[in-house]
């Protein structure tokens, strides 16, 4: 399944993608901005966990695919909850110069449409450092609702930190999309 817009797709992961999941899993500026922690990993995990991608149901991932410049990252809704109607949502993109081009306002609009009105999901989650101004403002711009403040939840350079958690339920994003 892939989702387009004008210039952007979101599609399948594929094995010829490992080396950028590779790298942006590596990649301690990127690292330093997501909740969780990685190991550095090789090839031979990288391909592994692209190849065990198939099948997983409550997790759905895509590569961020920029037309005349190729994949530049990955979007996702993680923990999907059928029965309640909610995911996370998550996106990681390798280039600061992608990002000034609104391609993640772009990738986080088409990814939001497909969770609601293909998994007729009811609420988006997501969760973002304090200190992760760039993505604070980002799920703001999606219009994305702050909802509280986890306090001292993860532990990243050096400290503990604050969580900020955003939500977007379907009918708001329909509302929106209808102006």
């Amino acid at each position: 399944m892939n989702i387009y817009s004008e210039n952007l797709i979101l599609r399948a992961i594929e094995l010829e993608d490992m080396e950028l999941l590779k790298s942006m899993i590596n990649n301690p500026n990127i690292e330093n901005m997501v909740l969780g922690w990685s190991f550095p990993v090789s090839s031979n995990q990288q391909i592994n966990w692209i190849n065990n991608l198939k099948g997983d149901k409550n997790n759905v991932r895509f590569i961020v695919d920029m037309k005349n410049v190729g994949a530049v990252g990955l979007v996702s809704l993680t923990n999907i909850d059928y029965k309640n109607g909610t995911a996370t949502i998550n996106i990681k993109l390798n280039s600061d110069d992608i990002k000034q081009k609104g391609l993640g306002y772009k990738a986080i609009t088409l990814l939001s449409d497909y969770a609601f009105n293909q998994l007729n999901l009811n609420c988006l989650i997501a969760n973002i450092l304090n200190y992760n101004i760039a993505s604070q403002k980002l799920f703001e711009k999606c219009r994305f609702t702050l909802e509280g403040r986890l306090q001292e939840r993860i532990y990243k350079n050096g400290a503990y930190q604050d969580v900020y958690s955003y939500s977007l339920l379907k009918r708001d994003f329909i509302n929106e999309r209808n102006r």
